[in-house]
């Protein structure tokens, strides 16, 4: 093992896929025309994560106001999100500060229980580090960079019932 004194938890968890990858932009539109100029990705659905719609958020385990507009499309089968932190401490400006613009966390969707997934990461020290509730979806991201070479990981249930987004890009 090189430098890395890190125990590897021991989940029983397979993932069925990788349903989302996503980047914490400076501008959202700046990160939508990178992403659709240099790789033919879009149009994007775009929503503003925000009360009153963005409800029972937490940020390191205590509750929290923040606030962010994000950008969704497709390559492939697989979600690509684009992340521009509004209001507030969370996650997406903690990245910003450290490591600048890029890759944030993978997302899994499929899985059948994800309440009890949710128990399995926060049994294996791996806890909560940012929630919410956008419309009738709850999110998820876990404490997971030490583990997962700098990559939070991320699930989320409901989605079927996500609100209409706020506009489209290009328009």
């Amino acid at each position: 093992m090189s430098g890395m004194d890190t125990t590897i938890p021991d989940l029983d968890i397979e993932i069925p896929e990788i349903s989302q990858i996503a980047f914490v932009v400076e501008d959202i539109e700046d990160g939508m025309d990178r992403f659709g100029g240099i790789l033919g990705v879009g149009p994007w659905e775009v929503y503003r994560f925000e009360p009153p719609t963005l409800t029972e958020t937490t940020y390191r385990g205590e509750p929290h106001d923040y606030s962010m507009i994000l950008a969704l499309a497709f390559a492939g089968e697989t979600m690509i999100e684009l992340i521009e932190p509004l209001e507030g401490p969370s996650i997406y400006t903690e990245h910003l500060d450290e490591h600048g613009e890029g890759l944030h966390h993978v997302a899994c969707f499929a899985f059948e229980e994800t309440e009890a997934v949710v128990e399995q990461f926060e049994e294996a020290g791996m806890p909560v580090v940012q929630s919410g509730v956008y419309g009738e979806v709850p999110y998820w991201y876990f404490d997971t960079e030490e583990q997962l070479n700098g990559v939070i990981f991320e699930t989320a249930t409901n989605l079927e019932s996500m609100p209409d987004p706020d506009r489209t890009y290009p328009e």
